[in-house]
């Protein structure tokens, strides 16, 4: 027995609602610039504002993942955290969760990405209605070879559910 709802005897009523441009896409609208220590500046060409019951992921990026020249900078953070100055440092909890660098180098010849965990840094973070910034953020780490990484800079971003 065929079903008698409208939709299902015409296709196009139901694409029409999948199709239309007034579809929502939320954005995720800021800028992180960073410099470092022995290695070009940092400008994010994407950045990305992620949440869950527990932490708060921002992530600035620069070039294509794949690429050689493709570079990230990774904060994460407590969920509760407020307006503040903090102090990182791994393996002790804190507002501050883990703050890193991902680049691309070359080991025995071939290209890999590195993730550079930070061992030690600070946050000077205002949040202000769901939006963050930092008027300055550094990280140390050790890179690929073994050899101190340091690098600071600022971010804004304000995710796409932020009331401004």
């Amino acid at each position: 027995m065929p079903l008698h709802h409208p939709a299902y005897e015409n296709p196009d009523v139901l694409w029409a609602s999948v199709q239309s441009p007034n579809v929502f896409n939320p954005i995720t609208r800021g800028e992180l610039k960073a410099e470092l220590l022995d290695r070009p500046s940092f400008a994010a060409q994407e950045m990305t504002f992620a949440s869950s019951q527990k932490k708060i992921v921002i992530t600035g990026e620069l070039d294509e993942f794949g690429s050689t020249l493709y570079r990230a900078i990774s904060l994460t953070l407590d969920i509760n955290i407020q307006s503040g100055i903090y102090l990182f440092r791994k393996g002790e909890h804190g507002p501050v969760r883990a703050m890193s660098y991902i680049e691309c180098v070359e080991v025995d010849g071939r290209d890999r990405y590195h993730l550079n965990e930070a061992n030690i840094g600070t946050l000077h973070l205002s949040v202000i209605e769901s939006c963050y910034s930092a008027r300055l953020f550094t990280l140390e780490c050790l890179d690929h070879m073994g050899e101190s990484l340091e690098l600071c800079g600022d971010f804004k971003i304000s995710p796409p559910h932020a009331s401004f």
